[in-house]
C-alpha cells in the first residue's frame, strides 16, 4: 500500500508538472497578448484624439504647409516610441516635408496607393533591419462630416519586443505573427522558433489579424528531478497542513493585490485615472511599477493635450474654449455678489498693421499685448485672445464702486454682445478710449 501510494504520488506530481508548465505557459502567453492588445489600442485611441482635436479643422482649411508641420512637431514630443506623425490629405498625400516628419519613401508611396483613411486598418510597415513600424490613421473631419484628410501615426516595434521580453519566462519563446504568418517581432533575439520538441499555445491579438504563439520546450524528467518528485511525495502529507494555514493567512492580503491591480488594469483600459498601488508582496512590484508608470506617463500626456486645447498658439494667452470654460465660474461670482468686470478690446488698424508691414510684424504686436495682459492681469482675473486682435477680459474681486460690472441675468453671448457694442462706440467716438455699457435702472450692473 505504501508503494501503491508513493507511485500514485509521483504519478500525480507529474501530471501536475506538466499542467503546471502548459498553465505557465499559456498565463505568460495572455499576459503578453493583453499587453500587446492595451498597447495597440491605447496608440489607436491617442490618433483618434489627435484626430477630434478642435484646432484642426482650421488647419485643413485654412492653415498653410509651415502651420500643419508646426502643429505636427509640436505633438511628436509628446507620444513615446514615435516613429512618424503627419497630417494626410483624403488622398492619403502628406502634408509637410516628409522627411523632417520621418515617413519615407516607401511610405508615401503605399499611403497614396492603398487609400488608407477608406480602411483605416493596423498596417506594418516592413524596411531596414530596427526600422520596422507599425501605421495607424484616423479620420479628420468637418462640422458637416465632409473629409477634411486624417492623421497617420507609426509607432516603432520596440515597445511590442518589450512587452514579448517582459512576459517571457526563461526557455519560453513568445512570437506576434501577422495575417500572412510573418513574424512581426519576438522576444530575446531569436528567430521566434524555439530548438527540438515544443508546446505551443495561439492566441488571437484582436481585429489586427495578428496571432501570438508561445511555445516552450518539452523537457524530460531527469534523476535528480525523479528524486524531488519522491522527496516531495513523502513530504506532502506534512506540508498540506501548513500550507493550508498559511493560505489561509496569505489569501486575503494577496487576493487585495490582484484586485488592485486588476482595478488599475480596468482604469487604464477605460483612461480613467489610475490611483497609485502599494504592493503587499514583492511578487507584484515589478508589474505595479510599470503600471504606475505607465498611469503616470497617460496623465501626463492628457494633461499635456488639455493644456494645448485651452491656450492660443501664437500668443500663449487662454483661448476662446478657455474663456467659455471659465465663465460659468465668473458668473456665479457675480450672482453671491461679487463685483466681476467684463472687458473687451482689440486694437486699433490692426488690419492695416498687417497689410504694410505684414503678418510677421502683426503677430509681435499681439506678442506684445499679450504680454502686456499678463503683466497687467492678476492671477484671479482671465485674459483670453477670443479671435483674430481681439482679446477679452475677466476681472474679479473688483474695489472701485466707478467700474462698471455685468447684469446677473446676462448669458455669456449677451455679455459678450455688450462689450461688443461698447467697443464699437469707442471706435465711433474717435478710438483709444474706454466705453462702457450701463444698462438703464441698473445700480450694479455695466
Amino acid at each position: 500500500m505504501l508503494v501503491g501510494g508513493v507511485s500514485l504520488s509521483l504519478w500525480f506530481s507529474l501530471q501536475v508538472d506538466i499542467q503546471n508548465r502548459d498553465g505557465m505557459l499559456k498565463m505568460h502567453a495572455e499576459g503578453a497578448r493583453n499587453g500587446v492588445k492595451r498597447h495597440l489600442a491605447h496608440y489607436r485611441t491617442l490618433v483618434d484624439k489627435l484626430a477630434r482635436d478642435p484646432q484642426l479643422e482650421d488647419q485643413f482649411r485654412f492653415g498653410e504647409p509651415l502651420d500643419q508641420q508646426a502643429w505636427v512637431q509640436s505633438r511628436q514630443t509628446l507620444i513615446p516610441d514615435l516613429h512618424g506623425l503627419t497630417l494626410l490629405t483624403p488622398e492619403g498625400e502628406i502634408l509637410g516635408d516628409a522627411t523632417t516628419l520621418r515617413v519615407g519613401p516607401k511610405c508615401r508611396a503605399e499611403l497614396v496607393s492603398r487609400n488608407p483613411l477608406r480602411g483605416m486598418r493596423l498596417h506594418l510597415q516592413r524596411g531596414a533591419a530596427g526600422r520596422e513600424h507599425v501605421d495607424l490613421v484616423s479620420a479628420v473631419r468637418g462640422f458637416d462630416h465632409e473629409l477634411l484628410g486624417g492623421v497617420f501615426l507609426s509607432m516603432r516595434l520596440d515597445a511590442l519586443k518589450r512587452i514579448l521580453d517582459e512576459a517571457a519566462y526563461p526557455g519560453q519563446t513568445l512570437t506576434l505573427l501577422d495575417e500572412a504568418g510573418e513574424t512581426v517581432v519576438s522576444n530575446g533575439n531569436g528567430n521566434g522558433k524555439a530548438s527540438g520538441a515544443a508546446r505551443e499555445i495561439r492566441l488571437d491579438v484582436g481585429d489586427a489579424g495578428w496571432t501570438l504563439v508561445a511555445r516552450a520546450p518539452i523537457q524530460k524528467l531527469t534523476y535528480s528531478g525523479k528524486v524531488q518528485i519522491v522527496a516531495g511525495s513523502l513530504t506532502l502529507l506534512a506540508l498540506l497542513l501548513l500550507l493550508g494555514l498559511g493560505m489561509l493567512g496569505l489569501r486575503r492580503t494577496m487576493l487585495r493585490d490582484i484586485d488592485a491591480t486588476r482595478d488599475a488594469l480596468t482604469a487604464l483600459a477605460r483612461d480613467e485615472p489610475v490611483p497609485p498601488i502599494v504592493p503587499h508582496y514583492a511578487e507584484f512590484g515589478q508589474a505595479v511599477s510599470d503600471i504606475n508608470l505607465v498611469a503616470l506617463h497617460l496623465q501626463e500626456q492628457r494633461s499635456r493635450l488639455e493644456h494645448l486645447s485651452l491656450t492660443d498658439p501664437l500668443t500663449g494667452l487662454p483661448n476662446r474654449r478657455a474663456f467659455e470654460t471659465r465663465f460659468p465660474q465668473a458668473l456665479g461670482f457675480a450672482e453671491r455678489g461679487h463685483r466681476i468686470a467684463l472687458v473687451l478690446l482689440d486694437i486699433d488698424h490692426f488690419k492695416r498693421i498687417n497689410d504694410s508691414h505684414g503678418h510677421g510684424v502683426g503677430d509681435q504686436v499681439l506678442l506684445a499685448l499679450a504680454q502686456t495682459l499678463r503683466t497687467l492681469t492678476r492671477r484671479a482675473d482671465l485674459a483670453a485672445r477670443l479671435a483674430g486682435d481681439e482679446f477679452a477680459i475677466l476681472l474679479a474681486d473688483l474695489d472701485a464702486a466707478g467700474v462698471a460690472l455685468w447684469c446677473q441675468r446676462d448669458s455669456m453671448n449677451q455679455a459678450l454682445a455688450r462689450a461688443d457694442r461698447a467697443l464699437y462706440q469707442a471706435k465711433e467716438r474717435g478710438r483709444a478710449r474706454l466705453v462702457f455699457d450701463a444698462p438703464a435702472g441698473e445700480k450694479n450692473a455695466g
